[in-house]
């Protein structure tokens, strides 16, 4: 087979190329990387398996008042950007279960 320089150089580097781009499996139940990730998270590594949209909605500057009780919301400016920056920051800041 002959093959010029550039493709043999090719195929001799496949392998190595491969391997950078794998996708490792999933840890199985029994395994220290199942372990080490049930520590880190405190979660499963199976709980959203079937999850395709998150339950659990966060705080925009479209809904603030759903989280913020009404008494307070008469006493700060809404309108403001101050308080818009407020409510993006906590929308940054705060984490979902899925998160």
């Amino acid at each position: 087979m002959n093959l010029e320089p550039s493709d043999r150089k090719k195929l001799l580097a496949l392998p190595f190329y491969m391997a950078k781009r794998r996708e490792l499996p999933e840890p199985k139940r029994g395994q220290k990387e199942y372990h080490i990730f049930n520590e880190l998270y405190g979660q499963n590594w199976y709980d959203d398996l079937g999850l395709k949209k998150d339950p659990e909605t966060k705080i925009t500057e479209f809904d603030f008042e759903n989280y913020f009780s009404p008494e307070l919301l008469a006493k700060v400016d809404t309108d403001s950007q101050d308080f818009k920056n407020f409510v993006r920051m906590l929308n940054l800041t705060t984490y979902t279960k899925y998160e």
